[in-house]
């Protein structure tokens, strides 16, 4: 009875052996046969890394898995990758990989994600709308900006420097929706207004009828002739007249 027994458990054995066998045989000519993964992933990421539009920044780019149920015929050609009409990289992009050589073509869209990293400056504590901002009141962190839909400032301007239109909480990224530029004349301030007409520069002294920022259009009035003309701020005394 034990020697039936032990037969009977080397034939089953040998019957396991030999479905196992079949078994990795019919796996290893499918995936033989079955395009690999991970070469298109690498296509799809290769394809966004030469062509995003943050190449001189600090970048990671992530592309999605696919379903591991997948199988595509193993393309005898180099992938290629493609963007659809219209289609622009951003953040988060559907990226397209095809196969147009062998018997059975085919394609295939994979989300990718491109991270790009900057410093930026972020309030060190809360700003009340109306302050002059300062690099007392900023520090400088490192932040993902495609996360950063209303952009970023990387300083605190030209002459004049910024004020908050808002309140802003202290940790958060300054962005240009938040600021405006700080007057560098004040309404009522003598300055100098300078008239550029063809190759003769006339200059004169007058008042300014407003508060103006660095580049901004300002109302002045001409202390000789008494008349309000409009020029733009070129420094903190003096106004180019049209």
């Amino acid at each position: 009875m034990s020697r039936l027994s032990a037969a009977n458990k080397k034939a089953a054995l040998s019957h396991t052996l030999v479905l196992g066998a079949a078994l990795c045989l019919f796996s290893c000519a499918s995936a033989a046969s079955s395009e690999s993964h991970s070469r298109i992933a690498a296509t799809a990421e290769a394809y966004i890394a030469s062509r995003h539009p943050w190449q001189q920044l600090s970048t990671k780019i992530t592309v999605q898995n696919l379903d591991p149920r997948t199988q595509l015929s193993r393309c005898p050609a180099k992938l290629e990758a493609f963007l659809s009409n219209g289609a622009r990289i951003k953040r988060r992009t559907t990226v397209g990989v095809r196969c147009t050589a062998g018997a059975k073509p085919w394609k295939i869209y994979l989300p990718v994600t491109v991270e790009a990293f900057a410093k930026v400056m972020v309030t060190k504590h809360p700003i009340a709308p109306g302050s002059t901002i300062t690099a007392r009141d900023v520090s400088w962190g490192k932040r993902d900006i495609t996360t950063l839909g209303y952009g970023y400032l990387q300083s605190l301007g030209d002459q004049g420097g910024y004020q908050s239109r808002r309140s802003i909480a202290q940790g958060a990224v300054l962005t240009p929706n938040m600021v405006s530029a700080s007057s560098i004349i004040n309404k009522g301030q003598r300055v100098q207004l300078t008239s550029n007409d063809g190759p003769v520069s006339v200059s004169m002294m007058g008042i300014a009828l407003q508060d103006g920022a660095l580049g901004k259009r300002i109302l002045v009035k001409n202390l000789n002739s008494g008349k309000r003309l409009e020029g733009v701020v070129a420094s903190d005394n003096q106004v180019l007249l049209n």
